[in-house]
């Protein structure tokens, strides 16, 4: 926000006045004013504590020793001292560093107690907490202190109740919260010694825990001199507690925000605070509707009641609390106010009604209007060319609708006019801008306006960021766009601009930063003259611009050609050093890539797929910076790239539809951070690699249709960026914005396109490859997986029962292998299931019951083909036992038997069994006796019966039968003698 904080004035002037109190003491003395100079006690106790400074990178105290002089003995006279001009004492130390990377490094030394006269200490933003890291105790001690900041120092532990002994102090800034990102650690358990500090006129607390100092209130209540309190970040509870009696009368500025109140806005004690000037509420969980008591606030200047979290890429506010409300607040008597901000604050309201509603003095005072994403509707009203102060309206993001009054070319003052994400219509002219000679910043976008100017209008402002995109403007270049020589930043996505380049647009573009133009139809060739532009970040996708690539910018870090027209070879030197992201995605462009690309060390983001570059990529070993590479859709060939092996912070890669062969390398499971792998339609062979698994980010996987064989990889349950995540953790790393992220998908049966930028495909395409052996049942594991694709390859075995573990799984395509056994009755229960093909595999049995199976089967009827074996419905072919034989003949003759577990069992008993009987044979003669009689006696019966068989079938006489019977008689009684 350009102005945000202009009662910070109130803190500056509070500031000169301490500065002004120390003017005379502060001001060094003449060497002819007094008879000597520093106090060698006090000059000592700085040598000391200069020795305790372990780092000084901008030589601050280098005048600090001794030795060299009358002059340079003289403490007064060294950097950051000042004496007092009657009593020589040291007075004042400021040592504060206002530069990064210039901060002093050490700690506070005990030795400057001995500076008994001190009555300004400035050690803020230095790293001066030592190896305890507390505030110094001995701090205390300085009697005449009036002034003390520590602010920035990353100190932890306790706040020193020592502190409190300081009854001169007028100024105290503990505060740990600054531009540098620092966050102070420090902690209040009990705040009464605050109460003690009794002229205590500024208090910056930012970032100290108070969270057990519930009586907050009352201490700063104790402390009627206080002028200018910021308690921002110090995790206050609340802000309801009873005051009977308000005792700083003289407050004038108040920062409770980014605090965590968590109650009603009406039942807080701060609306009696009508001496306030400046009132930060921000991201304060304060709920419910905006007190009316807030119009009685009569001296606020400057009211900041927003919730200010998250911000889009233009730097505007776009999140909601949750804890809205609405604008009961009158605010017309309020003729000081300056700044008014709601940013994500009201639940709804009327546009109209809530400028009622602002002060209706004149002059008005009123500067700032923030009321971005508060879902307000109807119009503006004609008459806001009332408020001639205002220099910023923010209307961004709520569902203002109707056109936009002309009278708003009567703002002399205005600088920042934020309209986009509106509903708001009609045409925009010359009137609009009448007057506006102060404009610098407009966004406009994402309404339904257009912007129509006579050709020879002259502006009369000079823009520095202007945001157009899907306003139409064309279908003509806007001429008078010629004068916007300070242009900054400027968007004109989807304009309408049906034109070629201007010549004036390198010349009166060159002070900009950023130009966007995606979305028109802008042909010709590319502007001449842009390397001397100082452009950083270039967007000209989807547009019809043909001819050759051109030296570029030199301070180019983004540029977005995509989906144009451009032709011919890629140029040997592109003009731009700098360049981070280089997007040349579907164009004409031919030849080899030159070796000189290797020199944009830089690159996060190369794009050259869908072109119609060949050969070989060049050894580009040194781009170590690379996220995003894609080359997909050309015709570039050789082995696997082996200069990636270096490219450790890749998270996208796509080398798919090349001529690529060879194997997979080992070192591919390197890629730590690699979330997209798409090598599809190449031709590599070999074994995947079982480092693959090692890819714990790995989300996307598509190696289709190569000549890959072997089995699947084991272990890949490993594949952690496929299962649910047991804590909060991003997605993906962060993406690049002159990159497309979009992919295509073998799902559903369909080649489906999705833009991965912030929602991952979670996907497993190993289709049309050679790969054998069993579906590893660890696959189930990933449960995040939403396609899996494995048809046109040899892998056997049965479908994994745990399969029903995948609920995340939309599509599964098992189709052309050689898969057998039943389908499980699991595969019925995975509810998200909308696409499911398991043709030409040898799979038998009845199909599974189920809803989720049934409705699959109505939208493909040929989710079954090719299995002969399968039975039951939906199939026409019904399930009795006597198919059982004929299940069996099928699976001999397409398969062989099973040898299962069973099966192995039976053959050890038997084997077992007969090992036994021979053992009692061998070894046991009373069973082998009984063993051979046994035998004999069958071998009896069975000439008997063979006999008399015989005899019926020759038709013997009853004589030779019994002779024959005899002859048997005789040979039993002759064994029966042996």
């Amino acid at each position: 926000m350009l102005m945000r904080r202009p009662a910070i004035a109130a803190a500056a002037s509070f500031l000169l006045l301490m500065i002004a109190a120390d003017g005379q003491a502060a001001t060094p003395p003449p060497p002819a004013a007094i008879g000597n100079y520093c106090e060698p006690r006090e000059r000592d106790a700085l040598l000391a504590f200069k020795e305790g400074v372990t780092d000084d990178p901008a030589g601050l105290l280098a005048s600090w020793r001794r030795g060299g002089g009358q002059l340079q003995d003289d403490c007064c006279q060294w950097r950051g001292v000042r004496c007092s001009n009657l009593t020589g004492h040291v007075v004042k130390l400021r040592l504060r560093n206002d530069h990064a990377g210039t901060a002093l490094a050490g700690e506070i030394g005990q030795s400057l107690i001995s500076l008994e006269h001190l009555r300004y200490l400035d050690l803020s933003m230095n790293n001066l907490a030592g190896s305890t890291g507390h505030v110094p105790e001995f701090l205390g001690s300085f009697r005449s202190l009036r002034y003390l900041n520590l602010s920035g120092i990353v100190f932890s532990g306790m706040v020193p109740p020592q502190l409190g002994n300081l009854s001169n102090l007028r100024y105290l800034d503990l505060s740990g919260i600054r531009l540098s990102g620092m966050v102070s650690f420090l902690y209040i358990n009990d705040g009464s010694w605050l109460a003690h500090l009794s002229n205590l006129q500024y208090l910056n607390l930012d970032g100290v825990n108070l969270s057990t100092v519930v009586d907050w209130p009352h201490v700063l209540n104790m402390i009627p001199s206080l002028k200018i309190v910021s308690l921002s970040s110090c995790s206050l509870q609340s802000a309801n507690q009873s005051l009977p009696e308000l005792s700083f009368k003289e407050l004038e500025k108040l920062d409770l925000s980014n605090n965590d109140f968590n109650h009603p806005a009406e039942s807080s004690w701060i609306w009696n605070l009508t001496s306030l000037k400046y009132l930060n509420l921000s991201s304060t969980s304060l709920y419910g509707d905006i007190p009316q008591a807030l119009g009685n606030m009569l001296s606020l200047q400057v009211l900041d009641f927003s919730f200010d979290d998250h911000k889009d890429s233009m730097g505007m506010s776009v999140s909601k609390n949750g804890n809205m409300g609405t604008m009961k607040a009158n605010l017309k008597n309020l003729c000081n106010l300056e700044v008014l901000d709601l940013d994500c604050r009201l639940e709804y309201g009327n546009i109209t009604d809530i400028f009622q509603s602002l002060p209706q003095c004149s002059p008005s005072k009123l500067k700032e209007v923030h009321l971005a994403g508060n879902s307000l509707t109807g119009m503006l009203p004609n008459w806001i060319g009332r408020l001639t102060s205002l220099v910023t309206l923010d209307l961004f993001n709520n569902s203002i609708t109707g056109q936009v009054p002309s009278e708003i070319g009567m703002l002399t003052n205005l600088r920042n006019l934020y309209l986009h994400f509106n509903n708001m219509n009609g045409t925009i002219t010359e009137k609009h801008f009448a007057h506006l000679m102060s404009l610098k910043s407009i966004h406009l976008c994402y309404n339904h306006l257009n912007i129509v100017m006579d050709p020879q209008w002259l502006p009369p402002f000079k823009l520095e960021k202007a945001y157009f995109a899907s306003i139409t403007m064309g279908p003509s270049f806007p001429r008078w766009l010629q004068s916007q020589v300070d242009i900054v930043a400027l968007a004109m996505n989807d304009a309408g601009i049906n034109d070629t380049f201007p010549d004036w647009f390198s010349t009166t573009f060159s002070k900009a930063k950023l130009l966007e133009f995606p979305g028109n139809q802008i042909s010709g060739g590319l502007p001449t003259n842009m390397e001397n532009m100082s452009l950083e970040k270039l967007y000209l996708k989807s547009n019809q611009i043909a001819g050759l690539i051109p030296r570029m910018p030199r301070n180019l870090t983004i540029l977005d050609l995509s989906n144009n027209s451009l032709s011919g070879p890629l140029p040997l030197n592109i003009g731009s050093p700098k360049l981070a992201e280089l997007n040349l995605l579907s164009n004409r462009i031919t030849g080899n890539v030159p070796q000189s690309i290797c020199e944009l060390q830089n690159l996060h983001g190369l794009d050259l797929s869908n072109n119609l570059l060949h050969g070989e990529f060049p050894q580009c070993s040194g781009m170590s910076m690379m996220s995003f590479f894609r080359l997909s859709n050309n015709s570039f060939s050789g082995n696997f790239p082996s200069f990636l092996q270096g490219w450790t912070e890749l998270s996208f890669l796509d080398l798919s539809w090349n001529k690529f062969s060879g194997n997979l390398p080992t070192w591919i499971g390197n890629f730590s951070k690699l979330e997209i792998l798409r090598l599809k339609h190449n031709m590599f062979s070999g074994n995947i690699p079982a480092s693959i698994t090692k890819l714990g980010n790995l989300s996307h996987l598509d190696l289709a249709s190569n000549s890959i064989s072997g089995p699947l990889p084991q272990y890949l349950a490993n594949l952690t960026g496929m299962v649910p995540k047991q804590y909060y953790t991003n997605e993906h790393e962060e993406r690049l914005s002159g990159c497309d992220y979009k992919s295509l998908v073998t799902m559903k049966g369909l080649e489906l396109e999705y833009d991965e930028e912030n929602v991952t495909v979670v996907t497993i395409d190993l289709s049309s490859n050679l790969l054998t052996g069993v579906i590893p049942e660890d696959i189930t594991y990933l449960h995040r997986l939403i396609n899996l694709n494995l048809s046109s390859n040899y892998l056997s075995g049965k479908i994994p029962y745990s399969i029903r573990d995948m609920q995340s799984l939309e599509s599964l395509d098992l189709s052309k292998n050689m898969l057998y056994g039943e389908i499980p009755q699991s595969l019925s229960d995975l509810s998200s299931l909308s696409f499911l093909n398991l043709s030409y595999n040898n799979l038998m049995g009845r199909i599974p019951l189920g809803t989720q199976l049934g409705t699959l089967y109505d939208q493909n009827h040929h989710l079954y083909d090719g299995n002969d074996g399968l039975c039951g419905p939906p199939l026409p072919k019904s399930c009795y036992k006597s198919d059982a034989s004929e299940q069996g003949h099928l699976m001999r003759s397409k398969q062989g038997f099973d040898i299962g577990p069973f099966s192995i069992g039976v053959a050890m008993g038997f084997m077992v069994g007969l090992w036994i009987v021979f053992y009692a044979l061998l070894f046991m003669k009373t069973w082998r006796v009984a063993y051979f009689c046994l035998l004999d006696m069958v071998y009896d019966e069975v000439c008997v019966i063979a006999v008399f068989g015989w005899a019926r079938l020759t038709g013997r006489t009853d004589a030779r039968l019994l002779m024959s019977q005899v002859a048997w008689s005789s040979i039993d009684s002759d064994e029966s003698y042996e």
